[in-house]
C-alpha cells in the first residue's frame, strides 16, 4: 500500500470519509503521507448517523482524537436520516447530500473513501439480487462522479485482511468496529458473515476466483459502456424515437442514462422498471409522458423525445415597447410593414397596426379554446386545427390572443381574420421561430 497513488492531487482539496474503522484509518494514514509529499489539503470527515446511541458518539470522539494525533483537519457532521425503508440507501443519500455541500461544485474537490475489494465483491452479489446488468454489477470504480461529486477509492484493489495487516505494520492494533456489522438484520451482513465465506469454501480458488470474475466483468462493462458512449455521442438522431427502436437492449440501458444526464444533468442509475417503461413506449409508438423516476420524466411526441418540464406561464406582450420577446423555446418578433408580403408562411401573421391591441397575451391554449381561422365565419377548436395541420401536442405550441379575448394567431398552424391589414394603411407582421427544441 503506497501513498504515491495520491500524486495526481497536488493543489486539490481532499475530503476523506473517516469512520474510525480499519479501512478508513488506513485511508487516512496514506492520505496524510500523500498530502505531505504532494501538497494537497486534507480534511477528515466523520458522519455520525446517531443509529447506535453512545457507541456512535464514542466512535466520533475517538475519530477526532486520532485525526488530531495525525495532524489532520477534522470535521464531524451529524446526519438526520430520513424515515422509510432501506436504511443503507437512506444513509447513503444523506451522506451524498453533505458531500455535495462540502465540494460545492469545485473542480479540485475530491471525496476519498476506504472502499476495498471485499466491499466491491459484496456489492456485486447484492446487485445480482436486484437484476443489475454487467455495468451495475461492477459499479464501484476507482474514480467516479456521482451527482457532480468526484469520488476516489484508492483501496479498492486491497482486501480487508490486507488492510488490517497494513495497520498492524504501522503499529496500529485497534480500530472502531461497528457492532451492527454482526447483526443479520441487513443483507450485506448476511452476505459478509454467512454466504460469502461458504462460497469461498465451496469453490476452487475461493476469494481469488471471485475477484478474477469481478475483474473480467469490469473489462466487459468498460467495453460496453465505451461502445454505448460512442454510439450516443455520434448520433444526431438520439432525440428521435426511431433511433431507439434500432438499438439492442444492452445499448438502450446505457444510453438512456446518458440521455438523462444530458437533459437533466442527473445521471444516477435507472431501475429496471424505468427502462422497461421507456422501451414499451418506444416499441409501441406511444405518445405521452414516460416517468422514469421522481426527477426524470420524458415526453414522447411526434416521433421525438423531449424532457418533460413545466410549460412556460402565460405572458403579456406590449409589442410596441418590446418588439422581440421569448416564450419558452419560441421567439416572437414584430416589425412594421408597408404592404403585405407576397409569401406569408404559417409562422408569420400580418395585422392592422392601428387595430391590433397594444397588449397581447402569449401562452398555452386553454382546454376547449376556439379560434375563427382566416376565411372562416365560425370558431373551431384549437385542438382540431392543430391535429388537422399535423402538429404534435408536445412540445406545446403557443397561442397569441387578445387578453381575455379571442385567439388571433397560432404559429405553425393558422391565423385569424381579426385586425386585417388594409392596403395603404400601416401594418405589422408578427414572426415566430423556435429557438431550440427544448429548454
Amino acid at each position: 500500500m503506497d501513498y504515491s497513488i495520491f500524486s495526481a492531487f497536488r493543489g486539490f482539496q481532499l475530503f476523506a470519509g473517516f469512520s474510525g474503522g480499519a479501512d478508513s484509518t488506513a485511508l487516512l494514514l496514506l492520505a496524510k503521507q500523500g498530502a505531505e509529499k504532494y501538497g494537497f489539503e486534507l480534511t477528515a470527515i466523520h458522519f455520525n448517523h446517531h443509529l447506535r446511541g453512545s457507541e456512535s458518539d464514542k466512535e466520533a470522539e475517538n475519530a477526532e482524537i486520532f485525526a488530531g494525533q495525525l495532524g489532520v483537519k477534522f470535521r464531524k457532521i451529524d446526519l438526520d436520516i430520513a424515515p422509510g425503508s432501506n436504511l443503507e440507501a437512506r444513509a447513503r443519500r444523506a451522506r451524498l447530500e453533505k458531500w455535495k455541500e462540502l465540494c460545492g461544485g469545485c473542480e479540485k474537490a475530491v471525496v476519498i473513501t476506504g472502499h476495498h475489494l471485499d466491499d466491491d465483491i459484496e456489492n456485486m452479489f447484492l446487485r445480482i439480487g436486484r437484476g443489475s446488468n454487467v455495468s451495475g454489477l461492477t459499479g464501484m470504480e476507482l474514480i467516479s462522479t456521482v451527482d457532480q461529486v468526484k469520488f476516489f477509492r484508492p483501496l479498492l484493489i486491497y482486501s480487508r485482511d490486507e488492510i488490517e495487516e497494513f495497520l498492524r505494520e504501522q503499529g496500529i492494533g485497534a480500530w472502531a468496529v461497528d457492532s451492527s456489522n454482526l447483526s443479520c438484520d441487513y443483507r450485506r451482513n448476511v452476505l459478509r458473515n454467512k454466504i460469502l465465506p461458504e462460497i469461498y469454501r465451496l469453490f476452487p480458488g475461493g476469494k481469488k476466483a471471485v475477484k478474477t470474475t469481478l475483474e473480467n466483468l469490469k473489462h466487459d462493462a468498460v467495453c460496453l459502456d465505451a461502445m454505448a458512449r460512442k454510439l450516443y455521442e455520434d448520433s444526431p438522431e438520439r432525440f428521435r424515437v426511431d433511433f431507439w427502436k434500432k438499438q439492442e437492449r444492452a445499448m438502450v440501458v446505457r444510453m438512456l442514462r446518458m440521455l438523462c444526464e444530458e437533459l437533466f444533468n442527473y445521471d444516477l442509475p435507472l431501475t429496471q422498471n424505468a427502462v422497461e417503461r421507456f422501451e414499451d413506449m418506444v416499441i409501441m409508438d406511444k405518445s405521452g409522458i414516460c416517468v422514469l423516476d421522481g426527477k426524470r420524466k420524458l415526453h414522447l411526441s411526434g416521433g421525438k423525445i423531449f424532457p418533460c418540464r413545466e410549460v412556460a406561464a402565460n405572458i403579456r406582450w406590449e409589442w410596441k415597447k418590446e418588439p422581440v420577446i421569448r416564450w419558452g423555446m419560441w421567439q416572437f418578433r414584430v416589425e412594421n410593414i408597408g404592404r403585405l408580403p407576397e409569401d406569408i408562411r404559417l409562422f408569420s401573421a400580418c395585422f392592422h397596426a392601428g387595430m391590433l391591441p397594444e397588449v397581447l397575451e402569449i401562452g398555452v391554449p386553454s382546454a376547449g379554446e376556439k379560434m375563427i381561422p382566416f376565411g372562416r365565419k365560425n370558431p373551431v377548436k384549437i385542438k382540431e386545427l392543430r391535429i388537422k395541420r399535423g402538429v404534435p401536442s408536445y412540445p406545446v405550441s403557443p397561442v397569441v390572443r387578445i387578453p381575455g379575448g379571442e385567439a388571433v394567431f397560432l404559429p405553425g398552424i393558422c391565423h385569424s381574420g381579426a385586425c386585417l391589414v388594409v392596403p395603404g394603411e400601416p401594418g405589422v407582421m408578427i414572426s415566430v421561430e423556435k429557438v431550440k427544441d427544448f429548454d
